[in-house]
């Protein structure tokens, strides 16, 4: 075969191919997979669905940003609490041994110093007659007041039926 007779073969070829594609691929497209057109009416509620989203995915992370700035400042509070929680922990630890340290050394000082008098004195009497020996007897109450004592005694002489009583003033 000549050299001119193979180019027109591959030519032949070339063009049929060209034309089965041409004539039978749209068919085999078209074939597999239905064509869906959406109407304006359904891309408007499309768009405005997807515009609504969009603002509701907007607020939340808008939100969520609010809420994430909460929970750092929580966390700084809560740090801050749990600091001073253990400053005044050790104040108290500190404050109870101060305490416990000024009872002692009251309590010391307490044993240290001489019994003091009395707060209330109570005094019960007798009155004696040479002669006649008890013929009467009394009874008081005084109250220390400062350094002194003030108080008050009743008496009954049952020899001569008298009652008596007396504003007393020791010191």
């Amino acid at each position: 075969m000549k050299k001119s007779n193979i180019g027109y073969l591959i030519i032949a070829f070339l063009l049929v191919w060209v034309l089965v594609q041409f004539f039978f691929l749209p068919a085999i497209c078209s074939a597999t997979e239905p064509v869906y057109q959406i109407t304006e009416m359904e891309l408007t509620e499309l768009e405005q669905n997807s515009n609504r989203q969009l603002a509701i995915s907007s607020q939340l992370a808008a939100e969520l940003q609010i809420a994430k700035e909460r929970l750092k400042v929580s966390d700084q509070e809560l740090t801050e609490a749990k600091l001073q929680k253990e400053l005044l922990q050790k104040q108290l630890t500190e404050q109870e041994a101060l305490s416990k340290n000024q009872e002692n050394l009251q309590k010391e000082i307490l044993k240290s110093l001489p019994p003091s008098a009395a707060g209330v004195l109570r005094e019960v009497g007798l009155k004696i007659d040479v002669d006649r020996y008890v013929t009467g007897a009394s009874y008081g109450v005084s109250r220390r007041i400062g350094e002194n004592y003030i108080g008050l005694r009743g008496e009954y002489d049952w020899q001569d039926k008298k009652a008596g009583v007396w504003l007393t003033y020791a010191y």
